[in-house]
């Protein structure tokens, strides 16, 4: 076993924080994210390696240093929630087991329009999360979702994450403005 099959607690050994990739299959070839489809990278019995976090879910919340990450199931083929998610299914019993352990799982950020904190294009490793919180919990849709609280860790030398700037109405009201003087 080697790290870059991902089965390890912590960074990847050459990887940097803040490290940015073209593609998943780039994040699965470093060993920071080895699943291609998944967000959820574990073993029901050690824990969570790693998790995704990108479009996928509406239950997710990204805040940065904090996440709100919904488990894996219930979805059809077009990514509706229709039914409940099993605490049970091997990614949903990772992160739980995580979430006891307190060992600290990877988060990549993929692109989502939805979080100021996502990278334009690609993926970035944004560092390691420690699961604060987990529980069954009713989602946006009514259905039982498996909900867990990830907190960055603090690291010496730890870059903030990037944001992404985004456009105001005093931004564009300003814009407008010089547009109109000239």
């Amino acid at each position: 076993m080697t790290s870059r099959d991902g089965r390890t607690f912590g960074h990847i050994s050459g990887v940097e924080v803040g490290a940015t990739f073209p593609t998943k299959v780039a994040v699965a070839e470093a060993g920071v994210h080895v699943q291609r489809q998944a967000g959820i990278h574990g073993d029901q019995e050690l824990g969570a390696f790693s998790i995704c976090l990108s479009k996928g879910y509406e239950d997710n919340e990204d805040r940065g240093n904090t996440i709100t990450y919904v488990g894996s199931g219930g979805q059809d083929e077009y990514g509706d929630q229709i039914s409940d998610q099993s605490p049970d299914s091997t990614a949903n019993k990772a992160l739980f087991v995580s979430f006891e352990t307190k060992r600290p799982v990877r988060v990549v950020r993929g692109v989502n329009d939805d979080s100021v904190y996502s990278p334009r294009k690609g993926y970035r490793y944004d560092g390691l999360y420690v699961v604060d919180e987990a529980k069954m919990k009713d989602g946006k849709k009514g259905f039982k979702m498996c909900t867990f609280t990830l907190k960055r860790l603090e690291e010496e030398g730890q870059k903030a994450i990037p944001i992404k700037r985004t456009l105001t109405t005093v931004k564009l009201s300003k814009m407008n403005k010089q547009t109109r003087l000239r």
